[in-house]
């Protein structure tokens, strides 16, 4: 009884701890880069609630919602993705008719530009690239009213950063209907101004550097950075996925494959439910045993990999992950022939 009091006294009363809006959006992205996805929503929702007018709540809920849906490999949310989305638009819009302060002009275009930017991405990976492409430009250009109005918008720089790498990747005479040319060095240089500076998505833009980093053929340069990430979160898969992209391009496999092994304890610890990320997790630990020289232990890992696939359901995802541990499973054939044993503390033999 005296529980239920409680909670009754404090839901009544939720007005009584009203925080800053900052300190609620912050709270809410550091659960989510913890991948504490409740947490996080608890904390966009006050946002929502206590700033109803604001983007800044529909915006991150609706960048939560991504990396959710991004982590557990499902749509099952991008519905309300979409409409949290569309609200964000429509709260930045207002807040531009409304401003009071060239502050807050500058801040309706980048809240407007950012949940552009986040539709657009969430089409690209849905292979939609036509409207990717449209929120794109219009996320391009709203952003780069943000940062004419107020340079000190460093959060504005992340989704321009990489913008502008993308585009110095397409081929010269594929950019003749594209506003500008884009620049490698301009890319970098804005995204790791943003993982230096951002307010919002510090911690985002930092993973990105490293995704791009590495990409770009600087993969000491990333491992550092992701190794920051790791140790400011070390309970979270995804900046792990980072660094072991990161050492894998370093061709630093035996760390790699140290980094595989937590990967697929935190998957299993934290996925269990859902096959594909264990398989994944478990693919690229064989693929680092392999190049490591433990062809027995890769054996053990693809096996276990396609056995877990079984419970999955079938799509172009789950397809492509299995073609790829048919690939290696081939490579592994031969070593299958070898009498071979495994000690229990994980000490190999190698029989003729």
């Amino acid at each position: 009884m005296k529980l239920f009091l409680l909670f009754f006294l404090f839901y009544s009363n939720v007005d009584l701890f009203k925080e800053p809006l900052d300190s609620l959006l912050i709270k809410g992205l550091d659960f989510a880069y913890r991948e504490k996805y409740k947490e996080a929503q608890a904390y966009f929702d006050l946002a929502i609630k206590f700033y109803p007018e604001h983007p800044g709540g529909y915006l991150y809920k609706a960048g939560l919602l991504d990396l959710y849906m991004i982590d557990f490999s499902t749509d099952e949310r991008e519905e309300e993705f979409y409409n949290l989305v569309d609200m964000a638009v429509k709260k930045a819009r207002k807040m531009r008719r409304d401003h009071i302060s060239k502050d807050s002009l500058a801040l309706s275009y980048f809240f407007e530009g950012s949940a552009f930017s986040y539709r657009a991405v969430r089409e690209g990976r849905k292979k939609k690239f036509i409207p990717a492409l449209k929120y794109g430009f219009k996320a391009v250009k709203l952003l780069k009213k943000s940062v004419e109005l107020d340079s000190s918008l460093y959060d504005a720089y992340l989704p321009l950063g990489t913008y502008s790498y993308a585009l110095s990747k397409i081929p010269k005479v594929l950019r003749w209907f594209l506003p500008d040319d884009g620049s490698r060095e301009d890319g970098l240089r804005k995204m790791e101004l943003a993982a230096k500076k951002a307010k919002y998505v510090k911690i985002l833009a930092m993973d990105a550097y490293a995704w791009t980093l590495a990409y770009d053929g600087q993969a000491d340069s990333a491992v550092k950075v992701a190794q920051k990430l790791v140790e400011m979160y070390p309970g979270t898969r995804a900046f792990r996925w980072t660094l072991s992209y990161a050492l894998r391009k370093a061709g630093k496999w035996r760390e790699a494959e140290k980094t595989h092994r937590v990967i697929f304890y935190l998957t299993v610890r934290d996925q269990k439910d859902y096959p594909y990320d264990i398989a994944l997790s478990l693919y690229w630990l064989a693929i680092c045993n392999y190049i490591n020289g433990r062809k027995t232990e890769a054996i053990v890992h693809a096996d276990a990999a396609l056995l877990v696939l079984r419970g999955a359901s079938n799509n172009p995802k789950v397809n492509k992950l299995r073609r790829g541990l048919e690939k290696l499973d081939k490579k592994l054939e031969k070593y299958r022939r070898l009498k071979t044993y495994i000690d229990p503390a994980g000490v190999e033999d190698y029989g003729p």
